[in-house]
């Protein structure tokens, strides 16, 4: 009995985190807070309300968890996971917005700036100091419709969302287009898998998985084959370790407020998992998994 009893032990202390134990950073448009909340009960953690809210479509907690970073239009922030206090501010100038700021691997800052004639990419350190910046011609005369979300790849350039034009353009530090793929689609956020694909989400409740040198659609996840849910305008999305899609469904430009704002897909287009709906939680389009 009592090695049975060990066993089962063991066997409990080597399994992988349960729901549980994953706990999920969101915010998002027209959502001034931003929670980690537990992804199986939805009880919130940790609540930050974010001063002179405007619109926060980024949040990223760092590697050590003492601090967390989010795009507030026009402003980004550094706050102090614990005491929540503000501890920079980056301001990107009149008549620009930052829609995104993020961690990168090496602990600096990737901050997105729409802005005419030229948009910015930014690199800060932990102090907010100004590393790199590559500016490059968007083509779009409106800032507010140039780009939310975007990244730096494995090759050291950055990928951007040109939502006004329907394409991604992949940019060196020069600030050289060296690929541009026209997916006619306004794609909010785009995430770099392993293999070296492109997951993307968009409006039109669209979600794709790119082969960037091909431009081949992988798979298209869409409300004629998704099973579970009705997708409105998708926003971040994860690739998870289980290869199940985490998403956020942003529904600020729907009639329709009865889907869930956060969901999780499987292989199959199932939807399953969502988030329980709160109203304390008005909308989600940002979101990360954060294991602790």
């Amino acid at each position: 009995m009592r090695n049975a009893f060990r066993f089962f032990l063991a066997m409990f202390l080597f399994l992988p985190l349960s729901l549980s134990a994953q706990k999920l950073l969101i915010a998002g448009c027209n959502f001034n807070k931003i929670m980690l909340i537990d992804k199986a009960s939805g009880a919130k953690e940790w609540v930050f309300d974010i001063p002179d809210y405007r619109e926060c479509n980024s949040a990223s907690l760092s590697k050590n968890k003492k601090t967390l970073v989010y795009s507030n239009k026009h402003e980004v922030c550094l706050v102090d996971f614990k005491t929540k206090e503000i501890v920079w501010k980056f301001k990107p100038g009149k008549g620009q917005e930052a829609h995104t700021a993020h961690f990168l691997p090496n602990g600096n800052i990737l901050v997105g700036v729409c802005a005419i004639p030229k948009a910015r990419i930014l690199e800060l350190d932990k102090n907010g100091k100004i590393l790199t910046e590559t500016n490059f011609e968007t083509g779009i005369e409106n800032p507010h419709g140039q780009f939310r979300q975007i990244i730096k790849n494995k090759k050291g350039n950055y990928v951007v969302p040109l939502i006004g034009k329907g394409t991604i353009a992949e940019i060196n530090p020069k600030g050289e287009i060296v690929r541009n793929i026209n997916l006619k689609a306004p794609i909010f956020s785009v995430k770099e898998l392993k293999n070296g694909n492109w997951l993307l989400s968009c409006d039109g409740g669209r979600i794709f998985i790119v082969n960037p040198n091909t431009e081949e659609k992988l798979r298209v996840i869409d409300n004629s084959n998704i099973d579970g849910a009705k997708m409105l305008f998708m926003t971040e999305a994860r690739m998870l370790k289980n290869g199940n899609i985490l998403a956020s469904n942003w529904n600020g430009h729907s009639k329709d407020k009865s889907q869930p704002k956060l969901m999780e897909i499987d292989k199959n287009n199932k939807v399953v998992w969502v988030l329980k709906d709160d109203a304390e939680i008005s909308n989600i389009s940002a979101v990360s998994l954060v294991e602790r």
